[in-house]
């Protein structure tokens, strides 16, 4: 018994804990989370849990990022490539991430005008090397949005991320270390199939710099995150 009652004082209090660094709010039936401004220095990783505090969260206060989020998932969802150039940074252009770890010395980035070209030449770029076996990522735009962007509809995620990471696997999370001073949002699926342990669970990034800190949002990162071995 008094074990118990000592196990049950220990969920609550970390419960409690992730209550103060985290704020969860619904949004169209699914859930937001946001990290605090004191949690906003390091990254956290974070699931819905019976001990999770849910406080409230105004989802307006995020409303241009969200908004920006959504028209880029409705663009890569219709595979209209032209429109997402329209959405891309004009300054910095778009890097794109096939796993986790944000690596600029080899992810590609592409400005508004090269990616509409990328878009319609037919070009095979390597994006980077398969986890594991190291294989080159050779695939032309449209393939690799498929397998490395787009490979779940993330306008149905369950849960948004507000600069929160909210999974990872073995893969080094540096988005806020590679992005400084920029904003995030993170579509994650949870993992579905109980025989994997949840580890078929994927999520997608992506990165937004806010034009002279007006609220006008343009992206500038993709990052794809799924589990790997």
């Amino acid at each position: 018994m008094k074990r118990s009652a000592l196990l049950c004082v220990l969920a609550l209090l970390l419960g409690a804990t992730a209550g103060l660094l985290l704020n969860f709010s619904q949004l169209d039936g699914r859930w937001l989370l946001a990290s605090n401004a004191a949690a906003a220095t390091t990254p956290s990783t974070a699931l819905l849990s019976p001990y999770t505090t849910v406080s409230s969260v105004d989802p307006d206060s995020n409303a241009p990022l969200l908004d920006a989020g959504n028209a880029v998932l409705a663009a890569l969802k219709k595979d209209d490539i032209q429109t997402l150039s329209t959405l891309v940074d004009p300054e910095r252009g778009v890097t794109f991430t096939p796993y986790s770890t944000v690596d600029p010395h080899s992810d590609l980035t592409f400005s508004p005008d090269q990616l509409t070209q990328a878009g319609a030449n037919g070009t095979r770029y390597v994006w980077g090397y398969t986890q594991g076996k190291g294989d080159p990522i050779t695939m032309t735009l449209p393939e690799y949005l498929d397998n490395y962007v787009f490979n779940a509809d993330y306008t149905q995620a369950p849960i948004i991320g507000v600069d929160s990471v909210l999974s990872s696997g073995n893969s080094l999370e540096n988005v806020r270390d590679a992005y400084p001073g920029d904003r995030f949002l993170e579509y994650y699926f949870p993992g579905q199939d109980p025989e994997v342990g949840g580890l078929d669970w994927c999520a997608l990034k992506l990165v937004f710099r806010d034009v002279e800190d007006n609220g006008t949002y343009r992206l500038v990162g993709i990052i794809h995150s799924e589990w790997t071995i």
